[in-house]
């Protein structure tokens, strides 16, 4: 089953090559801009002097995009309004569904292409940082404390990119167009809740938690992104083998 699997979500890699590139490229512009705010926050916690950053954009560069990396958001589909009306995404998986190919095949193949797309978006994303960043950076935070940051945003992206499968191949044109906006609406809530209650951003606060409890963050995050992944690969079979593309 998984050899099935990995092969469909390959072959689904290769003729997708395009978008993948132009997703590359926006993410490794976004890492650029994260590489400067993420330093001025680690000078700001170091206390050897005052600076003034926008937290909040840092917390959407974290916290709001890093679960995209595990979409292909430079694809057709994202980009085009149309598909609302013409769902691309369930023409797609209803193809799929006139082939002798179980259901279950199918749910792993679309978890495999989420992994591989987060896999590879954050690779670029954390390296471009990792050259961005000025020297004096990891003398403010090791390089272990720098691995243990990538780990817990790693395993954040990857228990929260899940629902990007479920939603292009679970719902509707419609949902995965909603969804972004709902998504914004609930991060600004939690955001200013966040900052008023902690007075730190999410990632300070990360950075803070970083330095004081070390590996076992990083370990309690990626354990929680597998089992999200888990979880939302099950989901997504029960949608699948009960939804109607008629």
């Amino acid at each position: 089953m998984y050899q099935q699997a990995f092969w469909l979500a390959k072959k689904e890699f290769k003729s997708q090559w395009v978008a993948i590139a132009l997703t590359l490229v926006v993410t490794i512009f976004l890492a650029l801009v994260s590489a400067a705010l993420l330093e001025q926050s680690v000078r700001k916690l170091s206390g050897t002097e005052t600076i003034f950053y926008n937290r909040m954009l840092l917390d959407i560069m974290f916290v709001g995009l890093t679960p995209s990396f595990a979409a292909i958001f430079m694809s057709r589909p994202y980009l085009n309004f149309q598909t609302i009306k013409d769902d691309p995404f369930s023409k797609r998986m209803a193809f799929f569904r006139t082939l002798p190919i179980p259901v279950s095949i199918l749910s792993l193949s679309r978890i495999f292409l989420m992994v591989g797309t987060l896999i590879i978006m954050s690779f670029a994303f954390y390296l471009t940082i990792t050259i961005a960043v000025p020297a004096h950076f990891f003398e403010l935070m090791t390089p272990v404390e720098y691995l243990i940051f990538i780990l817990f945003w790693l395993g954040y992206a990857l228990a929260i990119g899940g629902v990007n499968p479920f939603v292009e191949y679970g719902t509707n044109g419609k949902i995965l167009h909603l969804l972004p906006w709902v998504f914004i609406v609930v991060f600004l809530i939690t955001v200013f809740i966040f900052y008023s209650l902690v007075g730190l951003s999410i990632v300070e606060m990360i950075l803070v938690l970083i330095k004081s409890h070390g590996w076992p963050l990083a370990a309690v995050s990626i354990f929680v992104g597998v089992c999200g992944s888990y979880i939302w690969n099950k989901l997504l079979t029960m949608r699948l083998s009960k939804r109607d593309y008629l």
